[in-house]
């Protein structure tokens, strides 16, 4: 039976695939469309089909989040999410592969998390699960020995200080590009007495937040006013950068006391490298910028940092010795 091996990025917001010997082959919304059928859910479309629905007409079905900040909360439309995925990048027939699989986690993940992960994905159809925390697949992507990661994705932010032994310093919290949407919202109605749905700000974010200061644009969004009414008004980027900047801030604080947990070879390691910065919300121009006079360090912002991650897991299918080392357990 033919075997196919895959690195799995279980992100918040995203799922990234990479096959082995292929390449980067899916990253899908981490999101789906369900319905009743007889008295049980079923998905009816996923990932990037399911995100173009969610702007129309629902009918009787519902929109399913199964992932939320890291952690599986729904494991049975997880399962079936993934399976979904698979289906798409995997021939299935009567000589189906084996799929053997990496799958990169949240650091901060309980016991708990990781086995609902685990149930998930042998649930999907995957017959061997290898979990690794995320910084260390960042780690294997850059081909260093050590380093300061910053990933600042839609649901988490995660900083960990990162050795070929393991992860000596880290974080996750919950500040990221859902709270930078949440901080606009409440920001807007808060100034202007104007409610704006999440699906309005999140266009708005992506195409016009800028943490530079010169940047002056002034963009028209609709919304509902204090008494329900459709209301219209005018978004400046400062308004937004104003909104987002204490969260930024306190990532910085976080990223300052991981560092100084560290230990002092790391450290000296990052002085010399600098901190390598990647995640969704990195493609807001000027955020690179502002972190970097922040943190008063060298920044590296990884090449194509969407599929980092799942690029990073699948170099530990060649390289065995150096993930036992990274997990402290010895793989056949």
């Amino acid at each position: 039976m033919a075997t196919v091996e895959l690195s799995i990025d279980l992100g918040s917001k995203f799922i990234t695939i990479y096959q082995k010997g292929i390449g980067p082959v899916l990253r899908e919304p981490a999101i789906a469309i369900a319905a009743m059928a007889g008295n049980k859910l079923e998905i009816r479309e996923a990932g990037y089909k399911a995100q173009r629905i969610m702007t129309g007409s629902l009918g009787g079905a519902k929109i399913i989040a199964p992932i939320k900040e890291g952690v599986v909360v729904d494991e049975e439309m997880a399962a079936m999410m993934l399976r979904y995925f698979l289906k798409k990048i995997i021939p299935t027939g009567l000589f189906a592969p084996r799929i053997k699989a990496i799958v990169s986690i949240c650091s901060s993940s309980s016991g708990s998390d990781r086995r609902a992960v685990e149930k998930c994905c042998l649930k999907a159809g995957i017959k061997e699960v290898t979990l690794v925390e995320a910084p260390l697949s960042l780690l294997a992507y850059t081909g260093s020995i050590g380093g300061l990661f910053v990933d600042i994705g839609g649901g988490k932010t995660e900083i960990a200080a990162v050795t070929n032994r393991g992860i000596a310093a880290g974080c996750s919290v919950n500040i990221a590009g859902d709270a930078f949407n949440n901080a606009i919202i409440d920001s807007l109605y808060m100034h202007y007495g104007v409610k704006v749905g999440e699906y309005t700000i999140e266009n708005l974010k992506q195409s016009a937040l800028s943490f530079y200061v010169n940047d002056e644009g002034s963009y028209a969004v609709s919304g509902a006013g204090s008494d329900g009414s459709p209301r219209s008004l005018y978004v400046s980027a400062a308004d937004m950068r104003e909104a987002v900047i204490p969260l930024v801030d306190d990532i910085l604080e976080v990223v300052m006391s991981v560092l100084h947990q560290a230990p002092p070879e790391l450290a000296g390691e990052v002085l010399r490298k600098g901190v390598f910065v990647t995640g969704g919300c990195m493609h807001i121009p000027g955020l690179f910028e502002y972190l970097e006079q922040a943190l008063e360090l060298k920044l590296t912002l990884l090449r194509d940092g969407e599929n980092a991650v799942a690029i990073g897991g699948a170099k530990f299918f060649d390289d065995k010795e150096l993930l036992g080392d990274m997990l402290g357990i010895r793989l056949n």
